[in-house]
């Protein structure tokens, strides 16, 4: 029989336990954790004690008696420096820019980067004797002997580069995340790295903006999960003083990516309660609930002030109103920045601003150490700033356990001298398949199982190596990449898939090559997309779409112009429903990578199949071919909406109602409420949350509610049953709406999701958490908070099965009796 289980939403909050360990726990027990499958342990450092301080020197250093607390330890430091010495302590300096001078002389940290655009730029390759040069200067050349601190924008991954975070996003795995971010800290760690500029927090529903491929997708609720999950991994859940731990920075604080037109840098005009609901939630996860230690601000202005100037939000919200402890970073020259956006009239009063503000640390411009010592002498309360800001540095050295271990070398660091990286490229290749997301398969083309068929392989990325790792990969290692074309040879010759199939490749722009192949293979895989070049900062399009070659390549492979674009129900307006069938042969299995999400070409519509995935990572080669032949699982779902023209954009699935609602946008033409557009279609072309597998899922009738008040959330459970006839994980989504309240609210918004692991025909009972911030918006007195109120609840496997307006059959009523505290 089928057999049922619980699933809970939430990660538990455990110590530093492997994923392995945690379950094989589940899986003896009667609860299935939604995260099913697990992934490899990642070996740590083993951690040592600290050693013990020179009582020497304790007299006239006393915070290095390490049995003092951090708070005390950084206000003796503090108390001792001269205000040359702490206007250093928050001076961020570019690593071409500092030498052992410099060191000696008391500079706070370094970022490992040479320019504005390093995720776009050459760079210096991260080096632990670099680090550990500069670090003897400032340990035993200053006066203080204060360890300085290097940052480097590790962002998703090192060495082994993981999938981009936005194609992280579409695995709905806050396990996954944490592991790939324990993994990169290990590695970077080891190179004299303990400061990333990661995780980027920023909401992102406009594909035009380039930085969307370091986001988490559209959704908050995901976004804060995930990120907190990455801050989890990078500071090994508060072992902050472990070699390998390092600290964590939540980006861009905050409504950067809501930038105008998708222009990078651009104004943003935020409503309040937009900033409250949809950009502000994700940080609060990172901060409150993970423990941060940083926080970058944004390039952008929040009602005309920069966020770099900005008293409000990086003193009002972040460190009064979620009492945050650690540190604010600015952006590279954001504090310069402050007079092009004409706010300041010159360095010093740019540099004042920000201090006051409550930036700690002043990203490369020079103007903190160069002007706030002897403003400071001047204003008490830029002094008391300045001081507040050194304290907040030192005492984020000092939980990194720099002052006792300020070394990378492996001996001084207590660690071992060589990284094991062969569980993070096994890690990588999981994560690879689990991210990417099937659109289209007809007739089963995929996987190509047995009886063996020919294939034939070509397009612009099929030969691609290097392009695979996606932009912000500074110490990646292009020569680590194979390419899919030799992945899926690889793949079809081995053994033990089981297929003996010939792979021919045709180069894509040899067209008559292309149409030869493909008449003398059974399936035709088609490898398009964008290259990293393409996606990342100031790398904005006003097109997000396949290049023309692109679009021409695969009309001539699918035998001429593009039919007429389908119905909005054929193009997945519908609940489930696929484009029409393509037209045959050649079967064509159309794989795009790319750093953001793309409109799709018309000939997409006559593909055999359509597998999505983000700039996949060092071992995306051999996790899309794993997919391809059916070792894996197209594990993601659209982590974002897919337009399917891009005048709709911005389109995502948490839109308001509206005073003259035109209907629920996913509604067929001619039914109720028409479209949105004249000449287009207004339904997108895949829903978020979107995505198939190799087998089948339902989910039985509306879901039912364990419990529900504003104070604990909503608690519902359903029964999903695989229906098909392969073992398979669903990835179950809860959807919450609010019809009535102070505030017009969505639609819908994601507020909960598992994921559930089926053997064929078999059921599992789901239960899903939708925790008070889920479900609380931003009242018309500013406060955040749960009402008293009716709420709809939907669960489904993506938006569209949840349109809680016309889905009544996966919709239950939930009444929540009395409203809730304020939701900070």
């Amino acid at each position: 029989g089928e057999g049922r289980k619980m699933c809970s939403v939430h990660p538990p909050r455990l110590g530093v336990t492997s994923a392995i360990a945690l379950f094989a726990i589940a899986a003896a027990s009667t609860t299935v954790h939604p995260l099913a499958h697990g992934h490899p342990e990642i070996p740590a450092a083993k951690t040592m004690e600290k050693p013990a301080p020179d009582v020497s020197k304790l007299a006239e250093r006393p915070w290095l008696d390490a049995s003092l607390p951090v708070g005390e330890r950084a206000r003796l430091v503090v108390a001792a420096m001269t205000l040359e010495e702490c206007a250093l302590q928050t001076d961020q300096a570019r690593v071409d820019a500092v030498d052992e001078t410099s060191a000696r002389a008391g500079v706070g940290s370094i970022i490992l980067a040479t320019s504005a655009t390093a995720g776009n730029d050459k760079q210096l390759s991260s080096s632990a004797a670099l680090v550990d040069g500069l670090q003897r200067a400032a340990v035993e050349g200053s006066r203080l002997g204060v360890p300085l601190l290097a940052a480097r924008d590790v962002i998703h991954g090192h060495h082994t580069v993981f999938p981009i975070p936005l194609g992280q996003a579409c695995a709905f795995d806050p396990d996954l995340v944490e592991a790939g971010a324990r993994a990169a800290a290990v590695e970077c760690s080891a190179d004299g790295v303990r400061w990333t500029f990661s995780p980027m927090l920023d909401v992102c529903r406009d594909p035009r903006w380039g930085r969307v491929a370091e986001s988490y997708g559209e959704s908050a609720f995901l976004a804060g999960e995930l990120g907190a999950a990455a801050v989890r991994g990078y500071q090994k859940r508060g072992d902050l003083s472990a070699p390998d731990a390092v600290a964590a920075c939540a980006k861009h604080f905050a409504g950067y990516s809501a930038a105008e037109g998708g222009r990078d840098y651009d104004t943003t005009e935020i409503s309040n309660a937009t900033l409250e609901d949809v950009y502000l939630p994700p940080f609060r996860e990172a901060v409150v609930g993970a423990q941060c230690l940083t926080v970058m601000a944004g390039f952008n202005a929040l009602g005309g002030l920069p966020a770099a100037v900005n008293r409000d939000l990086l003193t009002g919200v972040l460190k009064e109103r979620w009492a945050f402890p650690g540190v604010v970073v600015t952006d590279w020259d954001a504090v310069r920045e402050a007079c092009a956006h004409g706010v300041a009239a010159d360095g010093a009063e740019a540099a004042a601003q920000a201090i006051v503000a409550g930036s700690d640390v002043d990203m490369v411009s020079g103007l903190f150490k160069d002007h706030l010592p002897a403003l400071a002498a001047r204003d008490v309360a830029t002094e008391a700033a300045l001081r507040e800001a050194a304290r907040r540095v030192v005492e984020l050295k000092l939980r990194l356990g720099l002052f006792e271990r300020p070394y990378a070398d492996p001996a001084a660091a207590g660690r071992a001298a060589a990284v094991d990286r062969t569980p993070h490229l096994e890690l990588a290749r999981r994560a690879a398949a689990q991210c990417a997301v099937l659109l289209v398969n007809h007739d089963e083309t995929l996987p190509l199982t047995a009886p063996a068929p020919s294939v034939a392989v070509t397009g612009p990325l099929a030969e691609a190596t290097g392009e695979l790792l996606g932009t912000w990969t500074l110490d990646g290692i292009p020569s680590e990449v194979t390419s899919v074309a030799d992945a899926l040879d690889q793949a079809l010759a081995g053994a033990g898939a089981g297929l003996q199939g010939a792979v021919t490749r045709a180069p894509w722009q040899d067209r008559d090559a292309v149409v030869r192949a493909a008449r003398a293979s059974d399936v035709v895989v088609a490898v398009v997309g964008e290259g990293p070049e393409l996606s990342g900062e100031a790398n904005s399009l006003a097109a997000p779409e396949l290049a023309k070659a692109q679009v021409d390549f695969l009309d001539a492979l699918l035998g001429g112009e593009a039919a007429a674009e389908g119905t909005s129900e054929h193009a997945h307006g519908g609940r489930g429903a696929q484009p029409p069938a393509p037209r045959q042969p050649p079967r064509v299995v159309l794989v795009i990578i790319s750093g953001r999400p793309l409109v799709l070409p018309r000939s997409a519509d006559r593909c055999a199949a359509v597998l999505w995935t983000c700039h996949p990572g060092t071992e995306g080669g051999r996790g899309l071919a794993d997919v391809l032949t059916g070792a894996a699982e197209p594990g993601g779902r659209l982590a974002f909406t897919l337009p399917r023209h891009a005048g709709q954009v911005p389109l995502y699935h948490d839109h308001k109602p509206t005073g003259r609602p035109l209907g629920e946008y996913y509604r067929a033409e001619g039914g109720s409420g028409g479209t949105r557009y004249l000449d287009s279609a207004g339904s997108p072309k895949f829903p978020f949350g979107y995505g198939l597998t190799y087998t089948s899922f339902r989910v039985e009738g509306p879901p039912r509610v364990v419990h529900a008040s504003a104070d604990a959330g909503v608690v519902v459970r359903c029964r999903v049953v695989n229906t098909g006839a392969r073992a398979g994980t669903a990835v179950v989504q809860a959807y919450a709406g609010q019809p009535v309240a102070e505030l017009s609210q969505p639609v819908r918004r994601l507020a909960a999701f598992a994921r559930a692991h089926l053997e064929a025909g078999a059921g599992v009972e789901v239960e899903l958490v939708l925790p008070p911030r889920a479900i609380a918006y931003c009242h018309r007195d500013g406060g955040r908070r749960v009402d008293a109120t009716r709420l709809h609840i939907g669960v489904g496997l993506h938006a569209r099965d949840c349109a809680l307006a016309d889905a009544a059959e996966a919709v239950v009523e939930v009444d929540i009796p009395a409203a809730g505290t304020l939701v900070l």
